[in-house]
């Protein structure tokens, strides 16, 4: 009697192996946004139709990536900041601020395609909703830390919201930059961040100001 042989493919893939390998081959790709389905099943030697089977198309996989992104972006958020305890005086509440843009520059440093899917038009219901549970999500560490200047003196009045939206434009800007290889914007993460930060302070009209 003939053995039939089994595709290594459909041994390595059961029981749900093959929509985590799907997203670990996604994540990969040099330009996430515009991945398709068929390529990754290619890549792992599956038919398109076992892809389907774990994800509805292409928007749903990225609905997921986005969301692991931004999970992974608010660990690094919270290893930088304490929501849970505000800064001791003037001096710990700019280096919260400083350790939040130098990892947020970080992250997009190590993770450029899924940096740009977390914040392309790809990702908009993400963003609208970036946490399911009930841990704070990304955007919530940035006003805590304009919060945090505020109630060490650093700045005169509380942060609006045009503030927040001024500190994430430049943060966000540097990390584009960087991104894109704009020379200016190159150098080690530390020191561009804490650059940054210095003219955020000024631009939020900081009273107190520390040595870069």
């Amino acid at each position: 009697m003939k053995k039939i042989s089994t595709p290594a493919a459909a041994i390595r893939y059961h029981h749900g192996d093959l929509r985590r390998a799907l997203l670990e081959a996604a994540v990969k790709a040099p330009d996430i946004e515009h991945i398709s389905l068929r390529e990754l099943a290619s890549g792992l030697g599956v038919s398109p139709a076992a892809v389907y089977r774990h994800f509805d198309g292409r928007e749903a996989l990225l609905a997921e990536l986005a969301a692991s992104g931004f999970a992974q972006l608010r660990e690094r958020f919270a290893e930088a900041l304490d929501l849970a305890t505000p800064p001791a005086d003037a001096a710990q509440a700019i280096e919260r601020l400083r350790r939040l843009g130098v990892a947020y520059l970080r992250f997009a440093d190590d993770q450029p395609a899924m940096w740009r899917l977390m914040f392309g038009t790809q990702a908009a219901p993400i963003r609208a909703d970036a946490s399911p549970t009930d841990l704070p999500t990304s955007y919530a560490y940035l006003p805590a830390a304009l919060q945090g200047l505020y109630g060490a003196g650093v700045i005169p009045v509380p942060p609006a919201a045009a503030d927040v939206l001024f500190t994430w434009s430049a943060i966000h800007g540097a990390a584009a930059l960087r991104i894109g290889n704009v020379a200016s914007a190159q150098g080690e993460v530390v020191q561009v961040g804490i650059g940054v930060v210095q003219r955020i302070l000024r631009g939020i009209g900081a009273v107190i100001l520390l040595p870069p």
